[in-house]
C-alpha cells in the first residue's frame, strides 16, 4: 500500500515537472519567434558594392526583379537563379517579368539557371559549384526577408571561404504588423522560424 502511494506521488511529481518544462519550452519558442520576426532584415545594410556574383533563390517575381536590377546597377558580374521550376527558360522569364531590352540582354548573356536545387541546402551546394567554376570570391544573396536568416546560415556553412552579402526582399503581402492575427502569416513565420532553429542546432 505504501509502495503504491509512493509510486503515485512520484508519478504526480514527474507529471508536474513535465508540465512546467512544456510551458517553459512553449514560452521560450514564442519569445524566440517574436524576436525572430522583429529582427528580420527589412533593407540591405551598408553601401551597395560590387560582388563577383549574385544568386537569386527563386520563390517570387520580386526576387528576380531585384536580382536583375542589381546586375544592371553594378554593370558587371554574373547571376545565378537557383531552384528554377521545370518548363521555365529565359524566353519565359522575359515575358513573365516584362523585361526591357537591357535586362533581357543581361538575362541571356550573364544569367544562369539552376534546375537541380529543391531546397535551401541544395541552393547553397549548387551555388558553391557555380561560383567556384567562375573563380568568384564574393556573392550577393537575394531572397525573401523572412528566409534570409536561414539562407545566410546555410550558405555560410556551405561556402565559408566566400564573402556573402545579403539583399533581403520584402514581399508585398508580408504583413509583420499584427502578424499574429493573420493565420497564414503566422503559419509562414512559425514554420520558417522552426526551420531556422533546426539549422542552428545542426551546426
Amino acid at each position: 500500500m505504501i509502495g503504491l502511494k509512493y509510486g503515485w506521488a512520484m508519478s504526480q511529481r514527474t507529471a508536474k515537472y513535465l508540465a512546467v518544462y512544456l510551458v517553459l519550452a512553449v514560452a521560450s519558442f514564442i519569445a524566440g519567434l517574436q524576436h525572430f520576426v522583429l529582427t528580420l532584415p527589412q533593407a540591405p545594410q551598408g553601401k551597395l558594392q560590387f560582388t563577383d556574383g549574385i544568386v537569386v533563390v527563386t520563390g517570387g517575381q520580386q526576387r528576380l526583379d531585384d536580382g536583375l536590377r542589381l546586375l544592371t546597377a553594378q554593370n558587371g558580374g554574373k547571376m545565378l537563379i537557383s531552384g528554377v521550376g521545370e518548363g521555365v527558360n529565359r524566353a519565359v522569364l522575359v515575358q513573365e517579368l516584362d523585361l526591357d531590352d537591357r535586362k533581357a540582354e543581361l538575362l541571356f548573356c550573364c544569367v544562369e539557371l539552376d534546375f537541380e536545387a529543391g531546397n535551401t541546402r541544395g541552393n547553397a551546394k549548387v551555388t558553391r559549384v557555380w561560383a567556384l567554376g567562375h573563380d568568384m570570391r564574393s556573392l550577393r544573396l537575394v531572397t525573401a526577408s523572412y528566409h534570409m536568416p536561414r539562407a545566410l546560415l546555410v550558405f555560410a556553412r556551405e561556402m565559408p571561404e566566400f564573402d556573402l552579402y545579403q539583399w533581403p526582399v520584402v514581399p508585398a503581402d508580408l504583413n509583420l504588423s499584427g502578424w499574429w492575427w493573420d493565420r497564414a502569416m503566422m503559419r509562414l513565420l512559425t514554420r520558417e522560424y522552426a526551420k531556422y532553429l533546426a539549422e542552428t542546432i545542426r551546426i
